[in-house]
């Protein structure tokens, strides 16, 4: 499951390098698409643009891939069963060009429908207990803050927050919770590298982390693994132990940096906007709203890759079996918006009421968008209660390569004046 790819590290370097340049020089030919995919850049909004311009189905010929910003074309697709994550014989998109992208979420319908039962809450893998995450996610958040001072990065926070609330769910040893940090963070990036190669340290740190996460889950999750039949012990129990802990690698790093993305992106959105912070300070109750609204304007997740499983005809264009089709969900997310609500164009917690695109695609999403948006809203609603005076304190960095999660490297936030809030 987590193997590396077969060659030698000067094979891997090649091929991402040369990826790498293959979408750049596709940028500089004016490819829109090819120009998200650099991810050079804070803002990919301009490039958004340019694709929806082309029309519901751009094709971005030099990097052979369709892609649209239509928010009608993208439900289509995000719908429809002929469309899935893998090729028909099984393979990640780009496998070979894209080595080391990390092997989380590699995986086809049939897998994903068993890890849909292990993974529900109340299954072999989550316990059903919200109001225990919510519990766990407020103190967490304010210990966090208590031992930062005035000054904190609000990335940093989150990724700890996100782990330690992961750990606990997965029942991993306190022991072993700070190596369960580390790993999950270097994993961090696996999103992003299945359509964005990344350097070879960043690609070799991906694979290192999934495989020391693979290691950790498998200790956490042994007491609740099945036993075998008498027809077949062995192979039952190794089938049924691999698939607790495949489950469980793809919740974890299919929760953790979308969870980290949307917190940041929320703050983000939040304090640039002062009277709308200031609004959630004054109702917290509107945090399942800023979540909404955020997921609306800045998704945790901007790309969603899909691959026809058969000849379908989109938009008047004949997409081949095995075709690959990429959704932009922040313009479809605009789009919605524009049909159902023309006079807004700005974030706002009063006039949100409609569940965004942002959390309804993606395979990684629909199992873990509950868990992230608990997490994600108490926090919220914990920070506004806790330091209403928040106000950003540098300007942010993203990630670069980055262009599913356009994650947050720094987020530098300052709390003076923060109180314990009142229950």
């Amino acid at each position: 499951m987590t193997s590396p790819v077969s060659g030698d590290p000067a094979t891997w370097t090649r091929r991402l390098q040369l990826t790498r340049a293959a979408q750049w020089f596709a940028g500089n030919h004016s490819d829109p698409y090819a120009l998200i995919l650099r991810a050079v850049t804070d803002d990919p909004t301009p490039y958004e643009q340019q694709v929806v311009a082309h029309g519901p189905l751009f094709r971005s010929d030099h990097l052979d891939t369709w892609v649209t910003g239509d928010a009608a074309l993208a439900r289509d697709v995000l719908a429809d069963n002929r469309f899935g994550w893998l090729t028909r014989s099984g393979h990640r998109p780009a496998e070979q060009i894209l080595p080391l992208a990390g092997t989380a979420l590699d995986h086809g319908p049939e897998a994903r429908q068993r890890f849909d039962a292990l993974t529900r809450p109340g299954g072999p893998v989550l316990p059903a207990d919200p109001e225990g995450v919510r519990s766990r996610v407020e103190k967490t958040t304010l210990a966090l803050l208590d031992g930062c001072g005035a000054d904190v990065d609000l990335a940093t926070v989150a990724r700890r927050l996100v782990a330690s609330v992961l750990a606990d769910l997965l029942g991993v040893p306190s022991g072993r919770q700070g190596q369960f940090e580390e790993a999950l963070a270097a994993a961090g990036r696996t999103l992003d590298s299945r359509l964005c190669p990344q350097t070879v340290a960043t690609a070799l740190s991906t694979l290192a982390g999934t495989t020391d996460l693979t290691g950790l889950l498998a200790e956490a999750l042994a007491p609740n693994r099945g036993g075998g039949s008498a027809s077949n012990p062995a192979v039952e129990l190794s089938e049924a132990a691999d698939d607790l802990v495949a489950a469980a690698l793809a919740l974890a790093v299919g929760t953790a940096e979308p969870a980290v993305t949307l917190l940041c992106n929320a703050i983000q959105a939040l304090l640039s906007r002062p009277t709308q912070w200031d609004l959630l300070c004054a109702e917290p109750d509107l945090s399942a709203a800023a979540v909404e609204e955020t997921l609306r304007w800045f998704p945790p997740v901007r790309l969603e890759s899909r691959i026809a499983q058969e000849d379908v005809t989109l938009a008047g264009q004949l997409l081949p079996a095995d075709g690959h089709v990429v959704v932009l969900v922040a313009a479809a997310n605009r789009g919605v918006l524009a049909a159902t609500d023309p006079d807004r164009d700005d974030f706002d917690l009063v006039r949100s009421v409609d569940p965004a695109l942002g959390l309804v695609g993606g395979p990684y999403l629909a199992r873990t968008g509950p868990l992230i948006r608990l997490v994600v809203t108490t926090a919220l609603r914990t920070l506004a209660e806790a330091t209403p005076t928040l106000r950003p304190a540098s300007t942010g960095v993203r990630w670069r390569r980055s262009p599913v999660l356009l994650g947050h490297a720094r987020l530098p936030v300052t709390q003076a004046g923060r109180h314990a809030p009142i229950r």
